[in-house]
């Protein structure tokens, strides 16, 4: 993988594709190409691409009109379909620690395993209530039919899959390689069809909470997400969003503070790729007690490209550097 020129981080939800082509050149990464195609309503469902005919015709739209020319692709997939967990397991050597976690992931995912692609994240190490050397992980399951779907459609348009990976946890990467320091912080990201919070410090996890948007506001949610020109939205939707997201961050906040805060959060990060970010930042920072910021992403990098343009698809950036870094 270390040997690919350029890579295109893609990235894509119920209501839009979004791609970058990535290069890398004496270790200076370039932006070759970057756009975003939106879904019609039901082209992608619960995950699952439904209208596999209409997702092609934006596909090769994108892919022409925005000048993409690698067939290497990443894919970033982060709906209901994946899911994370914290988990502990006794200390072994490294080389003991994959089986281990495949032998014993059943204990933590709801699904059965057969039915999941299983990877993981070591996030540090500790020692348990008996005083025993144990090593933390984030696991991370997504169901393989979903994956393959997607491995196949991309193929019949002529792109290679060489990986596929949490595009939360691309976000994650983005904001430890230039954003944040050596503070605890939290990440909030919100999806048209998922909300996600994750408490990091370094390179370890040590939080994480997914949970489908509430019915309460759905729809207010789908309008936010609506991609038609001229749409706007009614105050009471960014208020109900922005209620919703800062219920959810205190009670988030609050959890991990009772079960593991002995270092506390210090600041948290609120990640979408939704339109009123700025509106939906304020309600959120009126009901949350720390500090809520949106973050800027590759600040240090000259992708010139406006920097709410990066901010887009920073998911997109990072799963393209991963690749092209043969991690």
């Amino acid at each position: 993988m270390a040997k690919i020129k350029s890579v295109i981080g893609f990235e894509v939800d119920s209501k839009e594709i979004r791609a970058i082509e990535v290069s890398r050149s004496n270790g200076v990464y370039s932006i070759l190409a970057c756009g975003s195609a939106p879904l019609h309503e039901g082209v992608i469902e619960e995950g699952f691409i439904r209208d596999a005919d209409a997702f092609n015709i934006a596909l090769t739209d994108l892919m022409q009109s925005g000048g993409f020319r690698s067939n290497n692709v990443v894919v970033g997939i982060n709906n209901q379909n994946v899911i994370m967990r914290y988990a502990t397991f006794p200390k072994v050597d490294e080389d003991k620690l994959r089986n281990m976690v495949l032998l014993q992931a059943q204990e933590f995912i709801p699904i059965p395993v057969q039915e999941m692609e299983i990877d993981y994240v070591v996030a540090g190490e500790g020692v348990n209530e008996d005083e025993q050397e144990v090593t933390n992980v984030l696991l991370v399951a997504a169901r393989r039919n979903m994956i393959e779907q997607y491995i196949n459609i991309l193929a019949a348009s002529k792109l290679q899959v060489v990986d596929v990976d949490a595009s939360l946890l691309s976000y994650c990467r983005g904001l430890q390689s230039g954003v944040v320091g050596q503070e605890k912080y939290a990440v909030l990201n919100m999806n048209d069809d998922l909300l996600n919070f994750l408490v990091i410090q370094g390179n370890e996890v040590s939080m994480v909470r997914s949970i489908n948007i509430p019915d309460r506001v759905a729809d207010n949610v789908g309008r936010l997400y609506n991609n038609e020109e001229g749409y706007d939205l009614e105050a009471e939707d960014i208020q109900m969003i922005g209620s919703m997201l800062g219920s959810e961050t205190s009670s988030s906040v609050s959890y991990y503070a009772m079960q593991m805060g002995v270092t506390p959060i210090e600041n948290i990060y609120f990640i979408t790729t939704a339109r009123k970010e700025e509106e939906l930042l304020r309600e959120i920072a009126g009901i949350v007690s720390l500090p809520v910021t949106i973050p800027n992403f590759y600040t240090n990098n000259n992708f010139d490209l406006d920097q709410k343009v990066i901010n887009k698809f920073a998911s997109c950036i990072g799963l393209a550097i991963q690749a092209l870094e043969g991690k």
